[in-house]
Parts: C-alpha cells; sequence; structure tokens
C-alpha cells in the first residue's frame, strides 16, 4: 500500500486557520431563510403583564349575591363572592346575543324587523319592516339594551330564533362554562335561563376582545338612521360611563333578578371586569368595587 508522507505541522496550522476564518464569514448566512435577510431563528425578549399585588384594603360589604373580579391582562382574580352560584342574568344575556350576532353578521349586512317592534321591556322601539345594518342592530341592542333588536338579530340568523338560541348555548360549552344556560336572546326571567358571576365575566371577556363590540358598550349616547331613513336616538343604560376610566359593558334588571352589571375599568393602563349579579345597588356597589380594586391593589 502506497504510503503518503506526513503534513508538515505549520501546514496542518494553516489549514486550522483557514477553516475558522471560513466559519466567521459563512456563519452570518447560515440559518437564513432563503429569499430573507433575517435569520430563521432569533432571541425573542417578551414583556410579561405586571401581576396585581394585594395591599390589605378590605373589601367594601355588599349586597349583590354573585360577585367576581378579574385583572384582564393576567386573568388573576381580585376577589369573589358566590362566584359559581346560578342567577338570573336579566339583560346581560345580551353580550352573548351580541356574540354570536357578531360571529355571523357583517357590519353591512341588511336586516328587517319581523317581530322585534313586539318586544316588552327596554327596547330600541323599532318599527316593524324596518330595515337596519347589523352594526345599527349591535348597537340597538347594547346601548338602551333593546329587547326588540335582540329579536331582530335572532329571527335574521340562518335557521331563526330557535337555530340562534342553540347556539348561544353551544357557545356556553365551547367556552367551557358550567353554569351558564339560555332559554331567551333577550334575558327574560324563566326558571331555566341562568348564569353566573363567573361565567358572565369570561363571556364579557371574550366579547370585548372584539374592537366593535368594546367600542358600543363604551358609548354613550348615538342616533341611528335606518336604511328606510327613520331615526333612532339611543341612550346607554350604563351611568358609570360618565365617570372617567369606565369603560362600559352593560347592565341587567328584572324583578327576579334584581339588578345586575358587568364593568369595564381601566387605571394606569391596568383593566379590571367586574360582574355583580343580584344587587340591590348594582351602581352603587360597582363604583365602591371599582375604587377599591385600585387602591387594593399595586401592580409589579
Amino acid at each position: 500500500m502506497k504510503k503518503y508522507p506526513k503534513l508538515p505541522r505549520l501546514l496542518l496550522d494553516a489549514f486550522s486557520l483557514l477553516g475558522i476564518c471560513l466559519f466567521f464569514v459563512l456563519s452570518p448566512v447560515i440559518g437564513k431563510v432563503p429569499g430573507s435577510s433575517q435569520p430563521a431563528v432569533k432571541a425573542a425578549y417578551v414583556t410579561e403583564p405586571n401581576l396585581p399585588v394585594q395591599t390589605g384594603v378590605s373589601a367594601p360589604n355588599l349586597t349583590a349575591q354573585g360577585v367576581f373580579i378579574m385583572d384582564v391582562d393576567t386573568g388573576t382574580i381580585l376577589y369573589d363572592k358566590n362566584p359559581h352560584l346560578p342567577l338570573k342574568p336579566a339583560s346581560l344575556t345580551k353580550i352573548m346575543t351580541a356574540l354570536i350576532a357578531m360571529d355571523y353578521f357583517q357590519d353591512d349586512s341588511v336586516l328587517k324587523v319581523v317581530n322585534g317592534q313586539s318586544s316588552l321591556g327596554n327596547t330600541a322601539d323599532l318599527i316593524k319592516g324596518d330595515e337596519l345594518t347589523a352594526l345599527d342592530l349591535f348597537y340597538a341592542l347594547l346601548v338602551p339594551s333593546g329587547n326588540d333588536a335582540a329579536v331582530t338579530l335572532a329571527e335574521n340568523y340562518p335557521g331563526g330564533y330557535r337555530i340562534f338560541l342553540e347556539r348561544m348555548n353551544q357557545k356556553v360549552g365551547e367556552l367551557g362554562l358550567k353554569n351558564t344556560h339560555f332559554v331567551n336572546v333577550s334575558g327574560v326571567e324563566s326558571p331555566d335561563h341562568y348564569t353566573t358571576a363567573y361565567d358572565i365575566a369570561m363571556i364579557a371577556r371574550k366579547a370585548l376582545a372584539r374592537q366593535r363590540f368594546a367600542t358600543i358598550v363604551s358609548t354613550k349616547s348615538i342616533t341611528l338612521r335606518s336604511l328606510k331613513g327613520h331615526l333612532y336616538p339611543l341612550t346607554s343604560t350604563n351611568v358609570l360611563l360618565e365617570q372617567p376610566g369606565i369603560l362600559g359593558v352593560k347592565t341587567g334588571w328584572t324583578p327576579e333578578a334584581g339588578e345586575c352589571l358587568v364593568i369595564l375599568a381601566e387605571r394606569d393602563s391596568h383593566p379590571i371586569l367586574i360582574s355583580l349579579l343580584n344587587s340591590k345597588d348594582r351602581f352603587g356597589e360597582g363604583e365602591k368595587l371599582v375604587k377599591w380594586a385600585y387602591s387594593n391593589f399595586t401592580w409589579q
């Protein structure tokens, strides 16, 4: 077998040096995605939201039978009282009604008032046979808490009112909620129509992820013009919108349900979500809870 002479040590050192140089020259290219000037993998820096830390201020006494308060950014529970006790939601039902309707209808979808004008309780005074865009009906649903708007949205849904209602209860399951069931779209009292302070807060949190929902529930007043030229002046049922830092969400009331309220509040870029069910003073207690939460917690 033919023997090859050994390479001189100096030559080996030269090859090693050449290899090191080539590595540093080519290394910026290695790992790049073709057609891109950026490496395929790079370091990422994620800013975690600040966690609320309790300072020890006592919670106020409340008449509400169900209460739930959470930090929106982190999901931290700030306070609860009977959070999983099934109670009547009244018009807080319309938060889920809005969620289902927004899942399907485009803002410019044209909907017709069929039987909504016959609704009792809070209404937007919709006129039978009138035509409005879905966006206008979302305002009519959430600003004055219009039962007629809730019925109109459901009746224009594919399959009609019954299928819309089925979809509401399907959504409950999709959200992983265990103590909510709907038998109508507006919150009319019924033995099998119920939710909890926790569940309705989770439904509201899901709805607030939609910018159009968040915009509508922060609206104090607006006048709509239907496609047939009818004007509908609307005023929010949520009087807390007059206060700074209150960004929505929804009110509800029936004799059996008592006073109900979901609040989105924000101070110093820290949003919190509050739900109260069966209160005797929803606005007074809601205001107390907002002040208490921002007095009792600091974000670190």
